[in-house]
């Protein structure tokens, strides 16, 4: 099972975390242990400077699924909360917000 975590604040240039778990039931195993502060280093980081984070989208996949989503590069049009942060961001026309 791949897994997307959202970052509460960015943590330099990084708002997300794709990783991989053997199966849905070890997913809150493997979320405690990145809380413990072991596992990926960036979630260690984010531990230690208290900026909070959670699952929010899991995929069936293996280890090559995780390796394809790491690989394009864009985390946030996977998420569910910077789509809806995208969402509601007001509409641009000819250089100004529209009021409609």
């Amino acid at each position: 099972m791949v897994y997307l975590i959202h970052f509460n604040e960015p943590f330099y240039h990084a708002r997300h975390y794709l990783g991989y778990t053997t199966n849905a039931r070890t997913l809150p195993k493997r979320l405690a242990y990145h809380r413990s502060g072991q596992g990926a280093k960036i979630l260690k980081a984010l531990n230690g400077q208290g900026i909070g984070y959670e699952i929010v989208k899991t995929w069936k996949g293996d280890r090559n699924l995780e390796r394809k989503l790491k690989n394009r590069k864009k985390s946030s049009s996977f998420c569910p909360i910077c789509q809806n942060e995208r969402n509601r961001k007001p509409a641009k026309t000819n250089g100004k917000h529209s009021t409609t």
